[in-house]
């Protein structure tokens, strides 16, 4: 073998190196990790959210919703009010939405969705109903088609929260400064079948 085939081979092998353990592309920031989930199995202090179900292998949790129904998963063992959190996801059908849930408390939660024909909202669940602190818009940023790998991150800390799809940022908005609450998964599935996504990657740091 050639002596410049070699440095190739070796440049292309570093390559790939890189790519797999920098993953995900655009990920939370802060120096401290407060939890993460490499979902090589279910952990369970995953509990469900309405009627969504979660299961987890190989690396990535796979989160399911009933036809015309909104639901996923948040983790039990954790207080998180304050933090960087971020997770890539893969749907099979981008005219439903998923995302990240923050803030969750038995009062309601916040719920950073991105999908539904490439627009993102956050969406609030109350006792009284749902509201809208940013209300469904473009996200020229977002991934189209099936199947296709989307990195949602939210930082949150005090009274503001920033969302970004992909390493750009989207919308800040005002939210109330948590007590006791935490994190999870959310699917909003307005089609007539069941919808599983797949989130890998999830990691909460601090507010850098």
């Amino acid at each position: 073998m050639s002596l410049k085939l070699a440095t190739a081979k070796l440049a292309t092998a570093v390559f790939v190196a890189v790519a797999v353990t920098s993953a995900p592309a655009f990920a939370c920031m802060g120096p401290t990790v407060i939890f993460q989930d490499s979902f090589q199995t279910l952990d369970p202090a995953w509990a469900s959210i309405f009627d969504g179900t979660i299961a987890a292998s190989g690396g990535q949790a796979q989160v399911t919703v009933p036809a015309g129904e909104i639901g996923g998963a948040y983790y039990g063992n954790k207080f998180v009010d304050s933090g960087d959190f971020c997770v890539d996801m893969v749907s099979s059908d981008p005219t439903t939405a998923g995302g990240i849930v923050f803030g969750f408390t038995s009062d309601g939660w916040y719920q950073f969705e991105a999908g539904d024909n490439q627009q993102a909202a956050v969406t609030q669940i109350t006792d009284e109903g749902q509201l809208s602190p940013v209300s469904w818009r473009a996200a020229p940023a977002l991934k189209t088609g099936a199947n296709v790998t989307n990195t949602l991150r939210v930082t949150w800390k005090g009274t503001s929260a920033s969302t970004y799809i992909n390493g750009q940022p989207f919308v800040t908005f005002n939210i109330p400064a948590f007590q006791g609450s935490k994190i999870g998964l959310i699917i909003d599935n307005g089609g007539s079948v069941p919808m599983t996504y797949n989130f890998s990657n999830l990691k909460v740091t601090n507010v850098p």
